[in-house]
C-alpha cells in the first residue's frame, strides 16, 4: 500500500510539475510589466504606420491595459491612460477631439468585454497556479524524504522533459501556424466571435500579432530554461546515489 501511495504521489509529483512550469513561463510574462512595456515599444503599431500615436503614447496604454486585464480591472485607470494618449495625440496636431470616440483611438465595448473576459480567467488562474505550486512542492518533498533522491532526480527529469516535449510540439505549430495556434488557445477559453476585431482597433494596434509572438517566445524560454534546469539537477540527484 504505501509503495503504491509513494507511485501516485511521484507520477502526480511529475503532472504538477509540468504545470508548474509551465505557469513560471505565464508569471513572467503576466505579473511584472516588463515584457509589456518592451514588446510594447517594439511591435504596437506595426501594422498600423499611420497611427497618430507615438510609441511612448502606445505603450502607456499597452500597459494600462495589461494592468486592467491581470492585475486591478480598473476601468478608471485605463481611461485615463487612453484620454491622456488622445490628448497628447491632439495637441501634437496628430488627432482631434471628434476621433475620440473612433475605435482606432479607443477601446469600444466589445473590446473592453474581452479585457473582461481575459481578466476573469486571469483571477482563476493565477490562485490556481499558485496552489499547484504549492503541491508540486509538497509532493517533491514526499518523493525525496520518503522514497528517495533518485526518485527525486527521476521526478525532475520526468517533469521537465514532458514540458520540453509538449513546447517544442507548440514551438513547431506556432512556427508553421501562429494564427491557427493563437486561435485555438483562445478557444479553450473564450466564446467564438468575442476575441475578434477589427485590424486597425486600438486593441490590435496596442497588441498585433508580432506582440503575441513576442510573449509566446519569452514564455517558451522562461519555461523552456526552467525545464533544462529541472533536468540537469534531476541528473545530478541520480549520479549522486548511483
Amino acid at each position: 500500500m504505501t509503495k503504491l501511495l509513494d507511485g501516485i504521489v511521484a507520477f502526480g509529483s511529475v503532472l504538477l510539475l509540468a504545470v508548474t512550469l509551465i505557469g513560471a513561463g505565464f508569471a513572467v510574462v503576466a505579473i511584472p510589466d516588463a515584457a509589456t512595456a518592451t514588446l510594447s515599444r517594439a511591435f504596437s503599431g506595426c501594422d498600423q504606420p499611420n497611427t497618430p500615436f507615438t510609441a511612448d503614447e502606445l505603450a502607456s496604454m499597452a500597459i494600462a491595459g495589461k494592468h486592467y486585464t491581470f492585475d486591478n480591472n480598473d476601468r478608471e485607470k485605463l481611461d485615463a491612460a487612453i484620454a491622456e494618449a488622445n490628448a497628447a495625440a491632439e495637441a501634437g496636431g496628430r488627432a482631434t477631439a471628434s476621433t475620440r470616440e473612433s475605435a482606432a483611438f479607443n477601446l469600444p465595448a466589445d473590446a473592453i468585454s474581452h479585457l473582461d473576459d481575459v481578466y476573469r480567467v486571469a483571477c482563476v488562474a493565477k490562485p490556481a497556479l499558485v496552489i499547484v505550486a504549492m503541491l508540486c512542492i509538497a509532493g517533491l518533498a514526499h518523493v525525496a524524504v520518503r522514497i528517495s533522491r533518485r526518485a527525486l532526480g527521476r521526478t525532475l527529469m520526468a517533469g521537465g522533459g514532458l514540458v520540453l516535449a509538449a513546447f517544442c510540439a507548440l514551438g513547431a505549430w506556432a512556427v508553421i501556424d501562429f494564427d491557427g495556434l493563437f486561435a485555438a488557445f483562445h478557444s479553450l477559453f473564450f466564446q467564438a466571435g468575442t476575441w475578434t476585431f477589427p485590424y486597425d482597433s486600438l486593441l490590435i494596434t496596442l497588441y498585433p500579432t508580432a506582440f503575441w509572438m513576442g510573449m509566446g517566445g519569452i514564455w517558451l524560454a522562461v519555461t523552456c530554461i526552467a525545464s533544462i534546469i529541472c533536468i540537469i539537477v534531476g541528473r545530478l540527484l541520480r549520479s549522486e546515489t548511483e
